[in-house]
């Protein structure tokens, strides 16, 4: 794991056993996979694809189980192919096997908007799924986990991570091990905490700059202060085209505005229905007028909604929908398991 300033570590230490003739053969399969990612031959993605933008979401959820949506989590694609993922809730990698997801070998990038369990339960299950999906075998670049600074009863993303996958005493501290009989490259992590103070950090900060994909970063309030839950949105640019997610946020602090100017795809969190006027959800949540007035004010092309909590219906995600319309002229869609959404 690697924190900004650089002290990177392996997730694994992988030790080579004595390979039968059926083990030869297999990793003889596994250097030409190998060699084919660091050459770029092996990836899905090609000159029919450059240039395009889309999300996948996996979960449109919150915390409670819910028979049709997981908790949150959604995938980017980058010229057609797998590389960011955004949170990563309870149910998250199921949609990944149900979407037939499995070419996850150029993830590169893991956006945390804050560390509720409904946002980050199934992220060491993905990190290992990723594994056995090849994801080991990219050597060209780490897996860069990029989240908040740590504040009250929270951690910092870099703690969160180390708490995790550490050998010492990481909860899963056995996933530095049970690699050994495997024959694989070791897969790397590193992390960045960036700034959780919505009231002093008022613009958005560049956290990460490769390859023609930005990613940029604002605080934003989920909950008064004195719950002290560090919380951002996101923001990725890639080839004049953009995705921003919300994350979970009250929207009183005025800083998603500031992110999402211009964005065509803004992600919003939809906890709450229009008459949810009650303490203390509408001090985490943001209501419906406001996601409306933020996305209008912001010129956004496409809104997403999502983060659906019961108890819902389709009535009520109409009423959704109807007051945000009130505040917003732009396309309006409301995000179910496993939808794509491009941007064009």
């Amino acid at each position: 794991m690697r924190n900004h300033h650089n002290n990177a570590l392996p997730l694994t230490a992988a030790a080579l056993p004595l390979l039968t003739h059926a083990h030869r053969h297999v990793a003889r399969l596994m250097s030409l996979v190998l060699c084919g990612l660091v050459l770029g031959l092996t990836s899905p993605g090609n000159a029919a694809h450059a240039g395009e933008l889309s999300v996948t979401v996996l979960g449109s959820g919150g915390p409670m189980a819910l028979v049709d949506r997981a908790s949150a989590g959604y995938l980017i694609d980058i010229d057609g192919v797998p590389r960011i993922f955004m949170d990563a809730g309870g149910g998250t990698l199921v949609r990944l096997g149900q979407g037939r997801i499995f070419n996850l070998e150029r993830v590169d990038l893991w956006l945390l908007t804050h560390l509720h369990i409904d946002h980050v339960s199934e992220f060491p299950a993905i990190v290992k799924s990723m594994y056995y999906l090849r994801r080991a075998y990219n050597v060209r670049t780490p897996l860069t986990i990029i989240g908040p600074e740590a504040w009250g009863k929270f951690p910092s993303t870099t703690k969160f991570v180390a708490d995790h996958f550490n050998g010492a005493d990481g909860t899963y501290a056995y996933l530095h091990d049970f690699l050994n009989t495997v024959y694989s490259p070791d897969m790397k992590l590193e992390t960045i905490n960036v700034p959780y103070d919505y009231e002093t950090v008022r613009t958005p900060e560049l956290a990460f700059d490769k390859d023609g994909v930005r990613v940029s970063t604002i605080p934003v309030m989920h909950g008064p202060r004195e719950s002290q839950t560090p919380s951002v949105a996101f923001r990725v640019d890639y080839d004049g085209k953009s995705i921003t997610y919300s994350g979970d946020l009250n929207s009183d602090s005025g800083n998603l505005l500031t992110l999402a100017m211009g964005t065509d795809i803004l992600i919003y969190d939809t906890a709450l229905g229009p008459a949810q006027r009650f303490d203390p959800p509408d001090l985490f949540h943001s209501l419906p007028a406001e996601i409306g007035q933020t996305a209008e004010a912001a010129g956004v092309k496409k809104l997403v909604l999502s983060h659906f909590m019961p108890p819902y219906t389709d009535q009520k995600i109409e009423r959704i929908v109807s007051r945000v319309k009130e505040h917003y002229s732009g396309e309006v869609i409301v995000a179910h398991d496993l939808l794509s959404i491009p941007v064009q």
